[in-house]
């Protein structure tokens, strides 16, 4: 009984989630996305919460999108490894990123993270302003 309200628990976060990865929103003359996996990036350790919720998101979104989502889990260094990853792939919205604050935070810390999260990074929420194209 514990383990099924767990579950509903973690697919309730996952599915509140989504938004906030900007995914469920698509231009309409856009052409049609995705055509191809997603790599969604969790800037922590397998089997924490981010993790589980990211393949509880990765498994429904692989179902709407009739698309496989691959799960990428690479933590270290406070979200940075992850963040720098997503930075330098190609900008065709292939490539997500699950990440905590951290990624504004970082650059206060460390001298030379190897990306600019304000130029290299869309953040996507419900709450962030349209993306720039």
């Amino acid at each position: 009984m514990q383990r099924r309200s767990l579950a509903r628990t973690l697919l309730a976060a996952a599915l509140l989630a989504a938004p906030a990865l900007g995914l469920a929103q698509q231009p309409a003359s856009s052409a049609p996305w995705p055509t191809k996996p997603v790599r969604l990036v969790v800037a922590f350790a397998p089997a924490g919460p981010a993790d589980i919720i990211a393949r509880l998101l990765g498994q429904k979104l692989g179902e709407v999108f009739g698309q496989s989502v691959v799960v990428d889990n690479r933590p270290g260094a406070g979200g940075s490894v992850a963040s720098a990853l997503v930075a330098r792939a190609e900008p065709d919205g292939y490539t997500l990123l699950i990440n905590t604050s951290s990624y504004a935070v970082n650059p206060s810390m460390q001298r030379n993270l190897g990306f600019d999260a304000e130029k290299d990074l869309t953040l996507r929420s419900p709450w962030s302003p349209p993306a720039r194209t």
